[in-house]
């Protein structure tokens, strides 16, 4: 059993080409297990080859809602890679409207409708493999919740929330965890749903190499660090820190079904 979980990092982007080796081996002597994340087809065929090759390292593999602007979803080859044992979720997929103030009326909807599309053939993925989904969701909760509601068969994690206390009620009863990243550690904006989210629907992440928890802000994240997003949990929520970080990783063995 590992000591933490960091269930969404992106340990196979090009950050770590340099030293990916002694960041592989500061984990292993800290007791970190990771999933690592594709954002694209590249980046998912690199996630599962960094998983297979690596033991406490897992991989989710999906198109995120910023790159399928340039990229059509092939449902048959993402489910080729995805049919690999050490693929443990679908994506991460969801919706993302932070980016498209930029464009007129029009733009915008198309756009939104094919984030949509795109979000849809990777829930029916999932719910075809039996996997989890790991959500990306920005300025878009009430769209992703009701494409959710109505279509996943699975469930899955909301990687890096930030809404309130009410939006995460909503995902909750769905079924949907809830991870938190390093952000925590610096802004007080999530304190509420932190400290009052049921204890067995609460996960652990670093979305490394960003947002680095304090004390390491300004510098490049790495899975390590998701014991200081531990400790703030714990801190918020007014727990014994290793409780909850054994407590954190039942919850993400469970929802991944890592062994």
């Amino acid at each position: 059993m590992p000591r933490y979980i960091d269930i969404h990092s992106h340990l196979n982007f090009p950050e770590y080409d340099a030293d990916r080796a002694e960041v592989l081996a500061r984990m292993r002597d800290l007791g970190v297990w990771t999933i690592t994340v594709g954002t694209d087809l590249p980046t998912s065929q690199s996630a599962l080859a960094l998983a297979k090759g690596q033991e406490g390292i897992f991989a989710a593999i999906g198109l995120h809602p910023h790159d399928n602007m340039d990229e059509i979803f092939d449902y048959e080859v993402y489910k080729k890679i995805a049919l690999d044992p050490k693929v443990v979720a679908i994506g991460e997929c969801g919706l993302d409207y932070s980016r498209l103030k930029e464009f007129d009326n029009e733009k915008r909807n198309q756009l939104v409708q094919r984030q949509k599309q795109i979000f849809s053939q990777q829930i029916a993925l999932a719910n075809e493999l039996g996997k989890p989904l790991m959500l990306h969701i920005r300025d878009a909760y009430e769209d992703a919740y009701e494409i959710l509601k109505a279509e996943a068969k699975v469930k899955g994690d909301v990687h890096f929330f930030a809404g309130n206390w009410e939006i995460a009620q909503k995902f909750i009863e769905l079924g949907f965890t809830l991870s938190f990243t390093g952000v925590i550690t610096f802004a007080r904006n999530y304190d509420e749903v932190v400290k009052n989210m049921p204890s067995d629907m609460i996960l652990s992440e670093t979305d490394c190499p960003f947002v680095s928890p304090v004390p390491y802000r300004g510098k490049r994240n790495e899975p390590t660090y998701v014991s200081n997003v531990v400790k703030k949990i714990a801190d918020i929520r007014g727990e014994d820190e290793e409780k909850m970080a054994q407590i954190l990783v039942k919850n993400a063995i469970r929802v991944f079904s890592l062994s």
